[in-house]
């Protein structure tokens, strides 16, 4: 619970500086190019997931990023139960990293995540661990990337992928 608090003021931090940018989506305008060489990883997402305690299920994820500043979120989906998991990161050179939060069985739970994304098959893979509640849980998950966000320049759609 230590890392709640600052978890909870980072994701709503990001969240105030991305509603301050506008009506519209923050993207980057090239998805190749920022200043450290990352790629435009906003998108919609679909894929698998594994979790160490409640199993295996389906993933989506959704995220629009400003520079090299990505939230939105990871919906995964056991059996009939969602969890709708806010999520806010950091674009790497290899893909992304950050934090999300869950309510799971009335506990509230805080995750870090890291994934490396392939654009030979616009695949992001990644872990996460709870830091937060949720003592020792962890999984991986596995998102195709169905579609970019683009403000009108980005070149993605000569890599195979539609505009969202």
């Amino acid at each position: 619970m230590k890392y709640l608090r600052l978890y909870t003021a980072a994701f709503f931090a990001f969240g105030i500086f991305a509603l301050s940018s506008g009506p519209a989506p923050a993207v980057p305008a090239n998805v190749y190019s920022s200043d450290h060489g990352n790629r435009n990883l906003s998108g919609e997402y679909s894929g698998s997931v594994s979790d160490s305690v409640i199993g295996t299920g389906t993933a989506s994820a959704n995220f629009a990023s400003l520079g090299e500043s990505l939230g939105g979120y990871f919906a995964f989906t056991f059996g009939t139960t969602l969890y709708s998991n806010a999520a806010s990161g950091t674009s790497t050179s290899r893909g992304m990293e950050g934090v999300f939060v869950a309510t799971i069985a009335s506990t509230a739970c805080s995750f870090s995540f890291h994934a490396r994304y392939s654009g030979a098959n616009n695949r992001l893979r990644g872990q996460y661990r709870a830091v937060s509640g949720c003592a020792g849980e962890h999984g991986s998950f596995s998102l195709t990337q169905q579609c970019f966000y683009n403000e009108g320049n980005d070149i993605r759609a000569n890599a195979g992928l539609r505009q969202c």
